[in-house]
């Protein structure tokens, strides 16, 4: 099948790019290189380096892709109250312009990452379910949500692409950007276990996440148009092992071999605890969970990747910040040496 991969040399995007060459797919890897890295691209894909929210009518009309995965996107979901109109451009119009562009050249299917910010706060201490209400907090969740519903809008209207919507969150692994300061504890973590700086911290570190180490979320994501039950449905998509921010910390420490360094910070507005439940996507998704890696041995694969290359320069925001109120001091402290530069 000839399938295009949005995103293909960011994270998730390059692993479900290699999965469906391995398997004989010829695929299409877009990226714009913005925060991902051509090296992570799979040497037998073509590659265009490009941003999605260009004109694309002319690239995919001449590969005519049957399937269309988009994973492309800045998920700094922290960040996204301080450059709301980069982050709706970059999800929701992006999101937008490569649906239109496949639906035109005739692709059948749709894959598209969502999050788990689509959710919001809980309103208990349940996980969320894929019934559970939908009232995101922060520009990056409403924007994930504005996309789900213009895809599922798009089917309902015109009948086709049919797609497949996943939630993931908390994902980390090999050839996760440890050099962006703004997302991705895990990543940030490592970097500063390899720098041997303190692991920064906000707040108090009892917040808890769920976090999912690669393998089974990049399976799942791949398998979507291939799998009959998937075909118009939204899945959690994740671990259920349950680990606070500071156990993290305590846990990279301890897999990169370095004590335990902690710069704590003031806390910013953020969700305590935000888990999911994944009893949907496991049952469609059975062979994929098969190579579910639990936390410590995640972290543990993830150290001997970072560990065996040089860390990359910083990937600084990709926008200049629009909304400088509470803006975490952390932050614009950095931002603000950027712009000095």
């Amino acid at each position: 099948m000839r399938v295009v991969v949005t995103g293909a040399a960011g994270f998730i995007g390059s692993h479900v790019a290699e999965i469906l060459a391995v398997e004989g797919h010829e695929v299409l890897a877009i990226d714009d290189l913005s925060g991902g890295f051509e090296e992570n691209v799979p040497a037998v894909c073509r590659f265009e380096k490009r941003g999605v929210e260009t004109p694309l009518d002319a690239l995919f009309g001449s590969f005519r892709p049957e399937a269309v995965y988009h994973l492309a996107a800045y998920a700094a979901e922290g960040l996204s109250h301080h450059i709301p109109v980069f982050n709706y451009r970059n999800n929701v119009l992006a999101t937008a312009n490569v649906l239109a562009a496949a639906y035109r050249c005739g692709s059948r299917h749709f894959t598209f990452t969502s999050s788990i910010a689509a959710y919001g706060h809980p309103e208990g201490s349940e996980p969320f379910s894929e019934e559970s209400a939908c009232r995101p907090c922060d520009p990056y969740g409403i924007a994930k949500l504005a996309c789900e519903q213009h895809i599922a809008g798009m089917h309902r209207h015109f009948g086709r692409p049919d797609y497949t919507i996943f939630r993931p969150h908390n994902v980390f692994g090999p050839r996760q950007n440890v050099s962006d300061p703004y997302r991705n504890v895990v990543a940030i973590f490592m970097r500063c276990a390899r720098q041997r700086k303190p692991m920064p911290i906000f707040g108090d570190g009892t917040q808890t996440r769920s976090f999912s180490y690669i393998a089974a979320v990049a399976r799942c994501i791949a398998a979507a148009p291939f799998t009959e039950r998937a075909r118009n449905r939204t899945f959690n998509l994740g671990g259920d092992e349950s680990m606070s921010v500071y156990e993290l910390a305590r846990n990279v420490a301890t897999v990169m071999g370095v004590p335990l360094e902690v710069q704590w910070l003031p806390a910013r507005k953020e969700v305590a605890h935000a888990h999911c439940r994944h009893d949907f996507s496991r049952s469609v998704f059975a062979e994929a969970y098969a190579h579910h890696v639990g936390i410590v041995e995640g972290l543990g694969l993830m150290a001997d990747y970072v560990r065996s290359r040089p860390i990359p320069p910083p990937t600084e925001c990709p926008a200049p910040i629009e909304i400088l109120d509470e803006l975490p001091p952390f932050w614009a402290d950095r931002l603000r040496y950027d712009r000095s530069r």
